[in-house]
């Protein structure tokens, strides 16, 4: 596909961009810490990035915005339902141990009595632009490709942590600047304007008034190790935009297990603190609970009235188990009437398929064994690198396909995105114009009190590019950078 400017550009351009590129970034905030030193913002580096924003499809971009509010309420209303949630999930339960501790939250606060109705839902819905169906080669750049023959498939849809809102907005900035630099002609017709961080600063800090007491704060529960701290704060900044008296306070499971108290009433305080709406910037991925000390804190946020963004119904509407069931026929028309909306929700759905001890797992196992480069083997899990590709897929699966363990993971069908030209910088290496694709994150923000909708809305974009021989996608993880796209 056509890229924004002429490729490959002459080397003494080359360079003085690249110059300008980091200088901006490190500028203007497209930062992060670095891995040496990853808990101090004495040193700080800037974030992998593209030097120019990447060609996206037009139809498929507004495509990806047009359907997010249909996501935002189909995952919304899924939430509200624990016998569609329970049957989904039952195998995972019973063989992952991390999805099983969640679900026994869940059990547990349903049961008692939720103690905070109103939820909210900071979503991400990330797609690939799909050209299987092209008769040209994804590998295969040089020819002319048709937008036609493009089909955006929904990857995954994020409930919890969805990152990188910060950094994202200053891409657009970024690649404005740089382009000027290029005599390229620039607006928001062909970068799209991009205010991520304050829309979903916003819709925190309308939670926060939702809570009822100006004196409580809002928690960031945070990693322990945090080299993507700049993102986080570009969000509290927007916080600080919409109303500059909320109080933000940064913690860890641990220290909020130390200073956490729960009043009669399910006050939390946290060494005599409210706290009025918990952001979960952690808690997605096993290894953030080291120790009992984490899960008792989740589950003492979880019995709280404070906010919860997320709580843990929509913690666990995220895994890719739910995705999967909801390709079922009839899964979405449940939930959602509209016939225009079922069509938009369902036209981004790629192939998945239940690896449960039946004969539809039994059909799948054998599919993925037979041709495992035409799939992806997905755990239930957030954050990037756990995927399994390709021959791999067969090792894996051949040793647990007759074990109750291969219902831990769904079967998707493999997305094949077309590839451009593009230059990737990455702090320590080399850079060099590479083949590349992109992934599409489009934001949301829902606010519910119980099965009410009090707030939908579709906020912004991320886009993230990775060299064409690479699997997965996570920036934190290594694998992509940051980018804009460049609508054509």
């Amino acid at each position: 596909m056509e890229t924004c400017i002429l490729l490959p550009l002459p080397d003494a351009k080359l360079q003085h961009l690249i110059q300008q590129a980091k200088d901006w970034a490190l500028t203007h905030g497209i930062t992060m810490r670095t891995k040496k030193n990853p808990n101090s913002s004495e040193e700080s580096t800037y974030a992998p990035h593209l030097l120019l924003p990447s060609p996206v499809p037009r139809q498929l971009f507004e495509q990806g915005c047009a359907v997010q509010k249909d996501f935002n309420l189909l995952y919304h209303r899924v939430s509200q339902d624990y016998e569609f949630l329970k049957n989904a999930l039952h195998g995972a339960v019973q063989v992952d141990v991390f999805t099983r501790r969640l679900w026994d939250i869940y059990e547990t606060v349903r049961k008692e009595g939720i103690s905070q109705p109103v939820s909210l839902g900071l979503f991400r819905s990330d797609y690939m632009m799909d050209c299987s169906g092209n008769s040209h080669s994804t590998q295969n750049h040089n020819k002319k490709l048709r937008v036609v023959d493009m089909k955006l498939k929904q990857i995954e849809m994020n409930t919890i942590a969805s990152s990188f809102a910060g950094l994202s907005a200053q891409m657009t900035q970024f690649h404005h600047y740089i382009l000027d630099l290029c005599d390229v002609d620039v607006n928001s017709s062909t970068i799209p304007e991009n205010s991520s961080y304050n829309d979903l600063g916003k819709g925190i800090a309308e939670a926060w008034e939702l809570y009822g007491n100006k004196s409580a704060a809002v928690l960031f529960l945070v990693e322990t190790v945090s080299t993507n701290i700049f993102d986080q704060r570009w969000v509290e900044y927007g916080i600080h935009h919409h109303n500059s008296h909320i109080k933000v306070i940064r913690k860890t499971f641990l220290e909020v297990h130390e200073e956490m108290d729960l009043s009669e009433d399910k006050v939390l305080t946290l060494s005599g603190l409210e706290v009025a709406v918990v952001y979960f910037r952690c808690g997605y991925s096993p290894d953030q609970y080291t120790s009992e000390k984490e899960w008792e804190a989740r589950l003492t946020i979880e019995r709280s009235r404070a906010i919860k963004c997320p709580n843990i119904n929509y913690h666990l509407i995220g895994t890719k188990k739910i995705q999967q069931e909801l390709v079922r026929e009839g899964a979405v028309e449940k939930f959602i009437t509209d016939a225009d909306a079922v069509a938009r929700i369902r036209a981004t759905f790629a192939g998945q398929y239940s690896l449960d001890l039946d004969a539809e797992g039994d059909k799948a196992v054998q599919m993925a064994l037979d041709n495992p480069d035409r799939f992806v083997l997905k755990p239930q899990r957030e954050g990037g690198g756990n995927n399994t590709y390709g021959e791999d897929i067969r090792t894996v699966l051949s040793g647990i396909k007759d074990s109750e363990e291969r219902t831990a993971y769904i079967l998707m069908e493999r997305v094949h995105p077309f590839s451009f030209k593009n230059y990737p910088l990455r702090p320590g290496s080399e850079v060099r114009c590479m083949d590349m694709v992109s992934e599409l994150g489009i934001y949301g923000v829902l606010i519910g009190n119980g099965e009410t909708v009090i707030k939908n809305e579709q906020c912004s974009h991320l886009l993230r590019t990775k060299t064409l021989e690479t699997d997965e996608g996570g920036i934190v993880a290594g694998f992509a950078a940051m980018d804009s796209p460049y609508l054509v």
